[in-house]
């Protein structure tokens, strides 16, 4: 696996809107061109797709293995046309748009054969044709000469310009290719309708975490759907509503800690993402490897997981499995994003890789890989498990902090300490007036100063919970975070306060 796996992207999502609908860019493919839209293709026509992809499919692969004047090639571009033309008889063009490990006609999604096709789909969004548009009147000879575009590696059509221009160059009329842009429409949503939104997203995340357990425990097939969908919302909300995100990313639950656990790193990974780049493609890598991080403990031994006193040698032998485990069963999944594997196996290894699983030939943990280690880390350490009790937010950030450079990613570790601050969301800090507050967000501009909501006067009486930015030093009021207190000690349950 390369970083390009995870760089390439035919897809954009505007980060400013709210609902999801694709379009096709159309500076890309010049002003002459026409893409058909709002076209609903009947039961038969979607049914008809599946043909229609695996010639698409056969073309490609042809025009690898011969040459133009070839035969064979002859017959995959004959039987492309013949599928063609029964959608050219019933008056309709043809446009297929690849994205998000999905593959659609119009803007109708093809569900079954987004996973049967996930090879095609992965080969066209790596050479950059998010959108292909067959117009009526194309002839044997243009698919001939489409098939070496569609054919080509992404960095030869990187070299040559784009693929629209590789396109271009072959005089292919019939058949436009773009990029295609997830562009979301503009809706307000007021704020307990954001909040509503992120609450339903991470109950679908809880819900997923379920459901691969209980398939994974009767040797049933992943939901690779339900997996995508539930990664689509997480990466919408956490850019549109980030710090309800967060603030849902301190949840925690004893009896489901393996659940809970893989939503929290699935959206502190989006979030430390998202502070490197808003591309999708990347984001939605990233959210499939990092709410499966963990995949492999869900073939584990309970008991062994659950086990509160110290591990033998075998049962650590054991536990230290995991990640191979869970690639294991990733990579066997039909139409799972296979870059996610790097992922589930590499976020134990540590920056030094002096990590497990270790590698006959060393070679650099990926940059998503520290990045699910980091919320990995992190969440861990603020958790209660059979094992350990949990750690303060501020003491947890002081290790990450420590070991950067020997375990995590320094540039990753201070934009995660940027991101939640000294004093994460959901802390619970005492204020230098001595009043007890549960932190809110992060500061703005200073990470020593969140925004906080106070719930006890400094004699310990509780009181109407009430907002400060500790940032701002006319409602600071001289009030400062002295540290940070453990809620169990307090008799204090943060989540009647946020």
């Amino acid at each position: 696996m390369t970083d390009g796996d995870f760089e390439t992207s035919a897809a954009r999502i505007d980060a400013d809107q709210d609902t999801q609908s694709v379009a096709v860019d159309d500076d890309a493919i010049g002003a002459e061109t026409r893409i058909p839209s709002s076209v609903m293709f009947s039961a038969k026509q979607l049914r008809r797709a599946r043909d229609l992809l695996a010639r698409l499919y056969a073309l490609r692969r042809t025009k690898r293995f011969y040459p133009e004047d070839h035969p064979a090639l002859d017959q995959a571009a004959e039987e492309l046309l013949r599928v063609l033309d029964q959608y050219y008889e019933e008056g309709v063009d043809v446009p297929l748009a690849f994205y998000e490990d999905e593959v659609l006609l119009g803007e109708q999604l093809l569900v079954e054969d987004s996973v049967l096709f996930d090879q095609l789909i992965r080969d066209m969004t790596a050479i950059g044709a998010g959108s292909i548009v067959f117009s009526r009147g194309i002839t044997i000879g243009e698919l001939k000469r489409f098939a070496g575009v569609i054919a080509s590696d992404p960095e030869t059509a990187a070299e040559q310009g784009g693929i629209q221009a590789v396109l271009h160059d072959a005089n292919v009329p019939n058949v436009q290719i773009a990029p295609v842009i997830l562009v979301h429409e503009k809706t307000q949503l007021t704020d307990v309708d954001a909040e509503k939104a992120a609450k339903a997203s991470y109950a679908d995340a809880l819900d997923l975490m379920r459901e691969l357990d209980r398939l994974m425990r009767n040797n049933q097939v992943l939901d690779v759907t339900h997996i995508n969908g539930t990664v689509r919302s997480l990466i919408e909300n956490v850019l549109n509503n980030r710090y309800a995100m967060l603030e849902l990313s301190g949840l925690k639950n004893y009896d489901e800690y393996t659940f809970y656990h893989s939503a929290n790193v699935a959206i502190l990974s989006l979030a430390l993402g998202s502070t490197l780049t808003t591309d999708y493609r990347f984001l939605s890598t990233l959210g499939v490897g990092a709410i499966m991080h963990d995949l492999g403990k869900l073939a584990i031994d309970v008991s062994i997981l659950n086990k509160k006193g110290p591990l033998s040698s075998d049962e650590w032998r054991e536990i230290r499995r995991h990640p191979v485990l869970g690639a294991e069963t990733a990579v066997l999944t039909p139409g799972l994003d296979k870059a996610a594997v790097v992922m589930i196996l590499e976020h134990h290894m540590r920056l030094d890789l002096t990590g497990y699983p270790q590698r006959e030939q060393a070679r650099p943990q990926h940059l998503a890989s520290r990045i699910v280690a980091v919320a990995d880390a992190y969440d861990a350490m603020t958790s209660r498990r059979s094992y350990s009790g949990a750690r303060r937010q501020d003491e947890a950030i002081g290790i990450l902090v420590k070991n950067a450079g020997s375990a995590f990613d320094p540039v990753l570790v201070r934009l995660f300490v940027s991101l939640l601050g000294l004093y994460p969301p959901r802390s619970v800090v005492r204020l230098s007036s001595g009043e007890i507050a549960v932190v809110v967000a992060p500061g703005t501009n200073d990470i020593t100063a969140p925004r906080v909501r106070i719930v006890a006067a400094s004699d310990g009486a509780m009181v109407e919970p009430f907002d400060i930015d500790l940032g701002d030093a006319l409602q600071a009021a001289g009030r400062h975070v002295e540290r940070c207190l453990d809620p169990a000690g307090l008799n204090v349950d943060v989540s009647d306060f946020i």
